[in-house]
């Protein structure tokens, strides 16, 4: 998932200056995980934004439905076409993924040139939970996991090295620019021993494909999941077990800090 956390209100409201009147837009992915787009996030932004003297139009997306979809942001936005019609900005609570196609949705479909500002700031793909989340992937287009025992270089490493170590591993196995950071070539070596792969550790690699980091990426789909498709794979038996599951765990305890 993409963490994201909202902005400062004060920085909010600079993008808002002179602009009165506001679409207020959540998104029902990543963001409502992450309470930054969800309906209480929506309805307590809202609030703030009209104690600063705004006029909100509230749109709340349910969950599964992201502001990055254009197929399901389009039918919110549409629902709701007088007030981005009348607007003086739409405010997305999404990540930076879902601005931008709102955007391009408002300018190209519906024909209107609007401010569209974002709300929040997306801090990269995540991983773990439920209280603690780590950057495990930097979606570089090239996955090499499977050389370096699971654990990713780009993201572990402070320095982001792909060939092995730098020559600043402190006695403590600790990272050189972070000392309370576990070197991750350390950890690549420790995992691969276990598995008794160091063979494989030791072996000349084929430098890492940037190429695939082209800007922008695209990505095509040849048969695109349509809403008969997602809420197949909502109400499956494996998701409705699934959420049981959940619902019936015991609540996860936050760690005390050290």
């Amino acid at each position: 998932m993409i963490a994201q956390e909202q902005k400062p209100i004060e920085e909010i409201l600079g993008y808002l200056e002179g602009k009165e009147n506001v679409v207020l837009l959540g998104c029902g992915g990543c963001a409502t995980f992450y309470h930054t787009g969800d309906k209480k996030a929506v309805d307590d932004l809202a609030a703030k934004l009209k104690s600063a003297g705004k006029t909100v139009t509230k749109i709340s997306m349910p969950l599964g439905m992201q502001a990055c979809d254009t197929e399901k942001s389009a039918i919110f936005l549409q629902k709701e076409k007088s007030a981005v019609e009348n607007c003086n900005a739409i405010l997305v609570m999404s990540c930076g993924d879902g601005v931008q196609v709102v955007t391009e949705y408002v300018d190209d479909e519906m024909g209107l040139a609007k401010s569209v500002i974002p709300a929040n700031d997306a801090i990269g793909l995540v991983g773990g939970g439920p209280f603690k989340f780590k950057e495990t992937c930097q979606s570089c287009g090239m996955c090499e996991l499977g050389k370096t025992a699971g654990i990713c270089p780009l993201t572990a490493c402070g320095k982001g090295l792909m060939n092995g170590p730098c020559g600043g591993v402190r006695v403590d196995d600790k990272c050189e620019i972070d000392p309370e950071k576990d070197c991750a070539w350390v950890k690549i070596y420790k995992r691969m021993e276990k598995l008794g792969e160091l063979d494989e550790f030791i072996a000349m690699r084929a430098p890492h494909e940037w190429s695939k980091c082209k800007r922008p990426r695209l990505f095509e789909l040849e048969e695109p999941m349509g809403m008969m498709d997602m809420m197949g794979a909502m109400m499956n038996f494996n998701t409705i077990t699934g959420y049981m599951s959940m619902m019936l765990a015991k609540p996860p305890e936050k760690e005390e800090e050290k």
